[in-house]
């Protein structure tokens, strides 16, 4: 019996952050192989997922075979929310270009959203409460509860979190 997807058939939007820890986990190739054609990045985050402690990321292979979906912002809808939230305050925290481009691009297209910053995961689930939304110790949860992997890869996986 195959286990099912990270994701279920579901394309989730990922911030730079969530890419950027994976990979200095040195977990990023075999996130995408649990979530093929799964994972979506907006065109900017990808330069600015460019390296992590782990050295440089190369998304480009992973987007060239189709594993990884890279979109860009573009039409009305789409610029109007990513200008509606870049630099936008939020509490006391600024959304940031690349925020903003996953948050125009996961609520246009209604997929859902892996971020690492908390006002930013509580705007998308204010305005998509039905969609997936969830941040890298979220994604480690999900890969032990389907199986992925077991408790103490997990554990150390939510240790790792805390260095990188």
């Amino acid at each position: 019996m195959s286990r099912a997807s990270l994701f279920n058939g579901n394309k989730i939007v990922f911030d730079a952050m969530v890419i950027i820890n994976f990979h200095g986990l040195i977990m990023l190739d075999k996130l995408i192989g649990w979530a093929p054609k799964e994972i979506v990045i907006e065109k900017s985050i990808k330069k600015e997922a460019r390296h992590s402690m782990n050295g440089p990321i190369d998304l480009e292979p992973y987007i060239s075979s189709g594993a990884v979906i890279e979109e860009e912002i573009h039409g009305k809808e789409q610029e109007d929310l990513f200008y509606e939230y870049r630099n936008k305050k939020i509490g006391d925290a600024a959304v940031h270009a690349g925020e903003a481009a996953c948050l125009a691009l996961a609520i246009s297209k209604g997929y859902g959203l892996a971020s690492d910053e908390l006002v930013v995961r509580n705007e998308f689930k204010s305005r998509c409460p039905s969609k997936t939304c969830v941040h890298s110790w979220n994604i480690v949860t999900i890969l032990q509860k389907l199986g992925f992997i077991n408790q103490a890869e997990a554990a150390a996986l939510k240790k790792g979190l805390y260095y990188v």
